[in-house]
């Protein structure tokens, strides 16, 4: 297992008050694991991913502002459609749910579903009878029909034999519906210029560093053989910064996954070197993804002196 670092840092400037630069913290992955309660809240687990309240943090690089400062967030929404003979069927069965307790579905599960679908087939065959218009009542029966078929294997699309038919198409009511949330990623590339021997040794043990921290472990500690088990990598926080102080203006970000990293050794476009052979120039890409999504209530802990917030 690697044991905790220095502070590492390009370049080897002295940070002033008015400094502004990204810190990463290298702290130790903790799993989220599952929570069981009881009662009401029997249900409730831990929210998003790796566990790192109680971080130990292994060691400390700071980096100058990457050539590239930005931030997306996504909500994942998509459009979805049911037609008016499936809602009205749904919300039979759902009105007929009520009068089946949990214990009825746990000792007669078959029984009881086979009560509901009955329910949402009564739903149809009413809204048939209840329907004047012969073009319109033709309409369904060739979708009912349609639909039918399809439980004998055939691939028939029912809507497509009411337009075929009669010009008709059942409306789709169709909504944007929220279905879940999205894990926000981060491209930070630093230019490396070393201008020293010393810096040219940091650059070294900060690209060894990223690379190590990054890769996952053969062998979890008291977990068996080596190579039964491999143990999650090291995870990172990353924090812009002013001085000593939090960035006053940049987006907040939450403990992240270092997913990818490359080095360009040949920034120039040409094998250039210094005498101990450092590349006179090189370009460090590195590709973070945070281990949780963002909610609304994370916004109450950074208030807006503090930053736009997530």
């Amino acid at each position: 297992m690697a044991k905790s670092f220095r502070q590492l840092r390009y370049p080897l400037t002295r940070i002033e008050s008015n400094s502004d630069y990204l810190s990463i913290n290298v702290v130790k992955y903790n799993p989220p694991g599952f929570s069981a309660g009881e009662g009401e809240n029997s249900l409730n687990i831990s929210v998003g991913g790796g566990n790192c309240a109680k971080k130990s943090i292994e060691g400390n690089i700071l980096l100058p502002m990457p050539d590239s400062i930005a931030d997306s967030n996504v909500t994942n929404w998509e459009s979805n459609e049911i037609n008016s003979i499936a809602a009205s069927a749904i919300g039979n069965i759902k009105q007929g749910n009520g009068s089946f307790t949990f214990d009825d579905l746990k000792s007669d599960l078959g029984g009881t579903l086979t009560k509901l679908m009955n329910s949402g087939e009564r739903t149809l065959d009413n809204a048939l009878d209840n329907i004047s218009d012969p073009t319109v009542r033709s309409a369904l029966s060739t979708y009912l029909v349609g639909q039918g078929v399809n439980l004998f294997g055939a691939n028939v699309d029912a809507t497509s034999l009411i337009s075929r038919e009669s010009g008709l198409v059942l409306n789709p009511n169709k909504e944007f519906l929220f279905k879940g949330v999205e894990l926000r990623a981060f491209d930070f590339t630093f230019v490396l210029n070393p201008r020293s021997r010393q810096e040219s040794s940091e650059i070294k043990s900060i690209i060894n560093t990223f690379k190590r921290r990054m890769a996952a472990k053969s062998s979890a500690e008291n977990s068996g053989p080596r190579g039964l088990f491999i143990k999650a990598p090291d995870a990172f926080e990353l924090q812009f910064k002013r001085g000593s102080k939090k960035h006053p203006f940049l987006y907040t970000m939450k403990t992240c996954a270092l997913t990818k990293m490359s080095v360009d050794y040949m920034r120039t476009g040409n094998y250039i070197t210094y005498e101990d052979s450092t590349p006179v120039q090189m370009a460090m890409a590195l590709s973070f993804t945070e281990l949780n999504p963002v909610y609304a209530e994370d916004y109450n802990d950074v208030p807006l002196d503090e930053g736009v917030g997530f």
